[in-house]
């Protein structure tokens, strides 16, 4: 079977870059991985479930795998994100895996969705990095995974540098949900890659309830 033009092109796309950014660890720069084993192995991950010192009204609790203190974390998910580095997507849901073995948690009855990303910055970038961790997490534990229920009304600009009253105010009614009957009776873990302040997850996990979702947990690679 012969390979479309666009096919051709992307591969021959794909080993230019390849020639000009060679694939190599972020951390201890060794060919063909963007993060090698040894060094994802060396990312400290909570073996315990960390208390969030945000108060939480409609979420059961935030778990977070990580801290993004951690440099190599905050390389790793700049790369992702303002990279476009999507491979990077599979160590970071790992991080997550792994965390929730540790405190083994119990994930009967659960349904994963991801944090929606903004339109604007999907169309920039391509691919909602939420949505990237989330598939690898539901696929390792074999859950069902639904992208579609939770989408964003507006755009809204960058969290980054607010406190947690603008953080509330900005993404106020930033969201809608749709094809409820999915998730009515439910149980909900919304996965994001950084929690700061919950707001999001918060704001999110408030019209879930609304739609009749019995409980939900917050899941996010970092704490920042």
């Amino acid at each position: 079977m012969h390979m479309n033009i666009k096919q051709i092109f992307k591969n021959a796309l794909e080993s230019t870059l390849a020639l000009i950014f060679p694939i190599e660890c972020l951390n201890c720069n060794r060919e063909d991985f963007y993060l090698c084993d040894s060094c994802l192995e060396k990312i400290p991950v909570h073996h315990l479930a960390e208390p969030f010192e945000h108060p939480l009204t409609h979420l059961g609790g935030v778990l977070t795998a990580t801290d993004y203190s951690d440099r190599l974390i905050q390389k790793i998910i700049h790369y992702f994100k303002f990279r476009l580095i999507t491979e990077l997507a599979e160590p970071l849901a790992k991080l997550i895996i792994k965390h929730l073995k540790l405190i083994d948690f119990d994930l009967s009855d659960y349904i994963v969705i991801p944090v929606p990303l903004n339109k604007k910055r999907l169309l920039e970038r391509g691919f909602n990095q939420s949505e990237l961790i989330a598939k690898i997490f539901a696929d390792h534990f074999n859950l069902p995974m639904m992208a579609d229920v939770v989408s964003r009304s507006r755009n809204t600009p960058h969290q980054v540098g607010l406190n947690k009253k603008q953080r509330q105010a900005n993404i106020k009614n930033a969201f809608f949900v749709k094809n409820t009957e999915l998730i009515e009776n439910k149980n909900i873990i919304l996965i994001d890659d950084v929690v700061t302040t919950g707001s999001t997850l918060e704001e999110i996990a408030k019209l879930l309830k609304q739609k009749g979702v019995k409980k939900i947990i917050g899941l996010a690679v970092a704490k920042d």
